[in-house]
């Protein structure tokens, strides 16, 4: 190979071929070394192609050198270099070789107006990306190919659906690309039923051929909406054209028949999809079922991912974790903690704060202390988890101590770290509980310097505290000021604490009022029936068919997890626990009648 060199001069298209099979830099660098020897490395010919092999290697360094060092520079020159920085993600670099291109005197083409485009987009420079689309249009270029569905696809991306929608009707064809991108843009700003009036549209198109790429923008706008009969619809599309070859899109109707509550259909779909199981797919699964609240699930479908040697992402991570704290399951929590740590995985905000919620419901609220303290950039998200984490273990004071450090560097001007309305939620429910009547005050009238506006969970707290503080008269009053219409939270809040004082004459008031409101609750009459005599609240219970929601418990025990609610019987009654649970029922009882 190496005989060639010498003769670079005399067969310039071998020399080509040369440097177009060139795979590795050190092999770049010798032929460019004898291209420079024989003075050719500033004709346009061979230094365009020495800056696409130093493109080609991953050296955009030299391939910028390359790319200078050329005298009379054409188009496809600055084609080469701008590609490479385009492939780089270099966007400010695109666009400053695109004005030097022009400012160079060379034509523009559809090849580099398609990489600015794709800048503009990527830098949210949709100013810059209308007067591209001026550009074109005088260029002579607004019909090509390649140009359009790039312009569309930025519209879309940086949310001017006008823009989008005036260029999309300007054509009568209409690639799948095309269709694809109206939709992505519609889902962006969560249009969906544009999305399905494009499906409408385009089920009539003439010629139309659906792809998998407009599929599964359409399969996840269903998704969104929870319209489980049109993704259904969408599915059996997928079937009779074939599609579900791509993972993307099996992944996408997994994960719309998951939203949707057909999980029985995405689990079918999930265990006849063996060759195409990569981390999305399985985190899809996992993912939907923590949300839907089928932790064991989530938790039994993640130790088979593990099993298959399928290294989880940081998605699934998080849906493992929410998974952990649904069961609270403290040990598997700390498991894949540990797995986070021993893998050396880098966590993004969003996994820390399911870190911390997971140890908060497990009873380890220091443990999720130090975890929040490990978080590099706290949003409002984070510093809300920690606040309600010690909210919920009652401990006041570190409340109070986490939200005024949260809202002493808050700037409403620049949006960091400025509480939201769950986090003043969380706030007051401490100061209800702890009767800080003062500091419950303070801090409801604090909402409006943050721009938040009080709901009637907000409201309802506050006569919570004045009226377990016995300020009944106080809280009547806020009551008939309230900034929102009363409801049954705030109604509710009110009669709760009449039991606490026996203000039965109030309560009975109250319980009037709340069965105009929602006449289909029986909680007020439930409420009522508990001031009165404990069998006649029994009555009452049984007379309008009440009936408490079931709660659940768990516990671990070894290394099983084991689930059970209040009307759950024990398997096996001659075992010790019946035994000892037979003995302490009956000491209760005892002890009730001294």
């Amino acid at each position: 190979m190496w005989n060639a060199l010498p003769i670079l001069s005399h067969n310039p298209f071998k020399t080509i071929t040369l440097i177009s099979c060139a795979n590795f830099l050190s092999l770049v660098q010798q032929i460019h070394a004898h291209v420079i020897i024989n003075g050719l490395h500033r004709e346009v010919f061979y230094g365009s192609n020495i800056t696409n092999a130093y493109v080609q290697s991953g050296s955009l360094s030299l391939a910028t050198k390359a790319f200078y060092q050329i005298i009379g520079k054409n188009v496809h020159s600055w084609n080469t270099i701008i590609s490479g920085y385009s492939k780089g993600s270099l966007y400010d670099d695109v666009l400053q070789l695109f004005r030097h291109l022009r400012s160079d005197g060379n034509a523009i083409d559809s090849f580099n107006l398609v990489f600015a485009i794709k800048a503009s987009q990527r830098l949210i420079l949709l100013h810059n990306g209308r007067l591209l689309h001026c550009l074109t249009i005088k260029s002579g270029l607004e019909g090509d190919l390649f140009i359009v569905p790039a312009l569309l696809e930025m519209y879309a991306e940086l949310g001017s659906l006008n823009d989008a929608h005036k260029l999309f009707e300007r054509y009568s064809y209409r690639s799948s690309v095309m269709w694809g991108f109206m939709i992505k843009g519609y889902l962006k700003v969560s249009q969906e039923s544009q999305v399905f009036e494009l499906l409408s549209y385009m089920t009539n198109y003439f010629g139309f051929q659906w792809d998998a790429f407009t599929m599964e923008g359409l399969v996840r706008a269903c998704a969104n909406v929870l319209a489980g009969r049109e993704g259904k619809a969408s599915h059996g599309v997928c079937i009779k054209s074939n599609l579900l070859v791509n993972v993307c899109l099996l992944t996408s109707v997994i994960d719309m028949y998951m939203k949707c509550g057909f999980t029985h259909y995405a689990f079918r779909m999930f265990e006849k999809a063996n060759d195409h199981k990569d981390v999305v797919l399985w985190s899809a699964v996992i993912n939907g079922c923590a949300k839907k609240g089928k932790f064991c699930e989530a938790l039994s479908v993640f130790k088979r991912m593990l099993q298959k040697s399928t290294t989880p992402n940081p998605v699934t991570l998080s849906s493992v974790i929410l998974a952990c704290s649904g069961v609270g399951s403290l040990k598997q929590g700390k498991s894949v903690h540990g797995f986070v740590i021993r893998n050396m995985v880098e966590l993004d905000v969003v996994n820390y704060t399911s870190l911390m919620d997971m140890y908060s419901k497990c009873g380890c609220v220091k443990t999720a202390y130090r975890v929040f303290c490990m978080i590099p950039v706290k949003n409002v998200v984070s510093w809300t988890a920690m606040i309600n984490g010690y909210a919920m273990h009652g401990l006041y004071l570190e409340t109070l101590s986490i939200f005024y450090q949260m809202t002493q560097n808050a700037s409403v001007i620049t949006g960091k770290q400025v509480p939201n309305s769950i986090t003043f939620t969380s706030v007051l429910s401490v100061c209800s509980h702890s009767g800080m009547v003062q500091e419950g005050l303070r801090i409801f009238n604090s909402m409006k310097d943050y721009g938040i506006s009080p709901t009637e969970e907000h409201c309802a707290y506050i006569i919570g505290i004045l009226a377990r503080a016995g300020q009944f008269d106080a809280a009547l009053s806020f009551l008939s000021d309230m900034p929102v219409k009363p409801g049954l939270n705030a109604w509710g809040t009110l009669l709760s604490a009449c039991r606490f004082h026996k203000r039965v004459e109030l309560a009975e008031e109250i319980a009037k009022t709340l069965s105009l409101l929602e006449p289909n609750d029986f909680s007020c009459q439930a409420s009522l029936s508990n001031m009165y005599a404990d069998g006649i609240g029994k009555m009452i219970m049984a007379e309008e068919g009440l009936n408490k929601s079931l709660g659940f418990s768990s516990i671990e025990v070894g290394n099983k997890l084991c689930v059970f609610s209040s009307n759950d019987t024990l398997a096996f009654t001659s075992t010790d626990i019946s035994h000892t649970w037979n003995s302490l029922s009956r000491e209760m009882r005892e002890n009730a009648l001294l």
